[in-house]
């Protein structure tokens, strides 16, 4: 039995190793999450502002739902607005637009100037002829949704047929893939993947070690006799001296940071 466990002692390791990484990351993010809303200087059930008129009341209302439901779940204040504004009509401006609305109404769910996302869908089409989009997001939201997630996410709305067309569906779907995104209370791997990963492990493992010499016989009886007598050979390395070179290896120093209040987030063109 003990030999079993020795050949298979490396997927066992491998195993134990990804439990134990997905258990504490998993209780770290969790007590990182475990914060009350201080922030009074933004109304965070204000979720949803159609000033372009593309969502009748009952939408608004059911999207402002889910949305708040996205902020007690993942600890971030969110708000949707539709432009129809040909003043910027250009996704620069659409973005210079998403950033300073988090800023001057100080949202923020930690925090003012915390974390915050903010969507903004432009109908008005711009000098290029397209409608501009962009989700900014600031704080702690922009380790968990990367840049290039908000560009990836935004081309949900190419499934907008025409200008005329209700975009509630993909703005939920928008809703859902951001919080899909900014849930950080799900663990790092689930059990199904540290066992799938270990039992791929431990079969590579098996297949290159079959015919290793882990199960030959290399010593037999008469391998140290020789006539009768022991022969046994002994091979040693004499050091007659020793020298020991010391060297100061300098220490490089860097800064690095980025201020509170910092826009993340990604753009997109239809």
């Amino acid at each position: 039995m003990r030999g079993y466990f020795r050949y298979f002692r490396i997927p066992f390791i491998i195993t134990g190793v990804f439990s134990v990484i997905s258990i504490v990351m998993y209780l770290s993010v969790k007590a990182g999450t475990d914060i009350e809303r201080n922030n009074t200087s933004w109304d965070n059930s204000v979720c949803v502002l159609d000033t372009a008129d593309k969502l009748t009341n009952d939408e608004e209302q059911l999207l402002t739902q889910r949305i708040m439901e996205i902020e007690n779940d993942c600890r971030v204040d969110m708000i949707f607005i539709t432009l129809d504004d040909p003043e910027r009509g250009y996704l620069d401006k659409v973005h210079q637009f998403a950033d300073a609305f988090a800023e001057d109404n100080h949202m923020g769910y930690d925090y003012p100037g915390g974390s915050s996302i903010v969507f903004v869908d432009n109908w008005s089409r711009g000098g290029d002829g397209k409608i501009h989009s962009w989700i900014s997001t600031t704080g702690s939201v922009r380790e968990r949704i990367s840049d290039s997630d908000c560009a990836e996410i935004l081309y949900i709305l190419d499934d907008i047929p025409s200008d005329d067309s209700d975009p509630y569906y993909e703005y939920l779907r928008i809703a859902n893939a951001l919080a899909k995104r900014a849930d950080r209370l799900g663990a790092p791997f689930s059990l199904i993947v540290v066992f799938v990963t270990a039992l791929i492990i431990a079969i590579i493992y098996i297949v290159v070690n079959w015919k290793s010499k882990l199960g030959d016989v290399t010593v037999t009886s008469g391998t140290y006799v020789t006539g009768g007598r022991g022969n046994f050979k002994v091979k040693t390395d004499t050091f007659t001296h020793k020298t020991v070179t010391k060297r100061r290896i300098e220490r490089s120093s860097s800064s690095g940071g980025g201020g509170g209040g910092s826009h993340g987030g990604g753009g997109h063109s239809r």
